[in-house]
């Protein structure tokens, strides 16, 4: 028997509104954050997290100090359109060191935005290394101090890094855990958990409902500047399997509603066997030393 058109549209919107129910019954019976006892919801918050961890692979999850990734970063402008694509390798020790090497063939505008801060060459060969609340860059001009701005700024991003939130924040007693209900994120369905601490400043995280894997991190902070709040998000897609650990090969990040950059791993080793010295400002006066190049004097 043939519809008509009309039968048919009546027919696509009653299945429609059939859907969406079903999904707002399965959500209205899953636990009301908001009339869950405190204790309960806290509790319910770490279950979820644990799960998580449980997710990227347990105890070797527990127990990575290290790791190295390969692949491309994609930057975009204000209008969204791409800049080009960089060359990198970056590289972390946990908790709070990492070292990430670009390698930049063209810019435009003779600027490219980078991970923390801004690259000011229009090609060749850029390191960013960051220990803590110190940090160095390295080009053709030689090792220096990396702007106290942009390492203020990597000392905010590990607030909201997944690992330090998984491990670190999610134990720290001035974190307050907060079970935030069932939503959809990236077309999926996901489980909200907020990180609050005691500036008001506010860290989702976004579990697969089903996998328990990290899908979305988003971090509302004050812009005292603007009189505004700001809001970071950080996408994690693409996982796969590396010694053991889940990792994502893909990430995505956004700025107060608008995309910034993509990163794209072609591969990543989660036991990398580095040297000593690798994350100091010693090593990377070292490494330049090494290529022929002089080494700019300390003042």
């Amino acid at each position: 028997m043939r519809l008509s058109s009309q039968t048919f549209v009546r027919a696509a919107l009653v299945l429609g509104i059939a859907v969406v129910c079903a999904g707002f019954t399965r959500v209205a019976g899953g636990q009301n954050p908001e009339t869950m006892d405190p204790d309960a919801n806290k509790a319910k918050a770490r279950q979820l997290l644990n799960q998580a961890v449980a997710a990227l692979g347990g105890d070797l999850y527990r127990q990575q100090r290290a790791s190295e990734c390969d692949g491309r970063v994609a930057q975009f402008d204000r209008n969204g359109g791409t800049m080009g694509y960089t060359q990198i390798r970056t590289y972390w020790s946990y908790p709070d060191k990492n070292r990430t090497e670009y390698v930049v063939k063209s810019t435009k505008g003779g600027l490219f935005a980078v991970l923390w801060g801004n690259l000011p060459i229009k090609g060749g060969e850029y390191v960013q290394l960051f220990d803590g609340d110190k940090g160095w860059t390295m080009d053709k001009s030689g090792v220096n101090e990396a702007d106290v701005t942009v390492v203020e700024e990597f000392q905010n991003s590990l607030k909201r890094q997944i690992w330090n939130l998984l491990l670190k924040r999610a134990s720290d007693k001035d974190t307050f855990l907060y079970y935030a209900g069932i939503g959809i994120a990236d077309m999926r369905e996901v489980e909200w958990i907020d990180f609050n601490d005691a500036d008001d400043n506010k860290v989702r995280v976004a579990l697969d409902h089903g996998s328990h894997l990290p899908l979305r991190v988003v971090a509302t902070t004050a812009n005292e500047e603007m009189h505004d709040r700001d809001e970071d998000v950080t996408i994690y897609s693409n996982y796969r399997d590396q010694q053991g650990i889940q990792t994502a090969m893909q990430i995505s990040r956004e700025h107060n509603g608008r995309r910034t950059r993509q990163i794209f791993f072609n591969s990543c080793t989660n036991a990398p066997n580095l040297p000593t010295n690798f994350f100091s400002e010693d090593g990377l006066r070292q490494q330049f030393k090494a290529t022929g190049a002089k080494v700019k004097a300390e003042k």
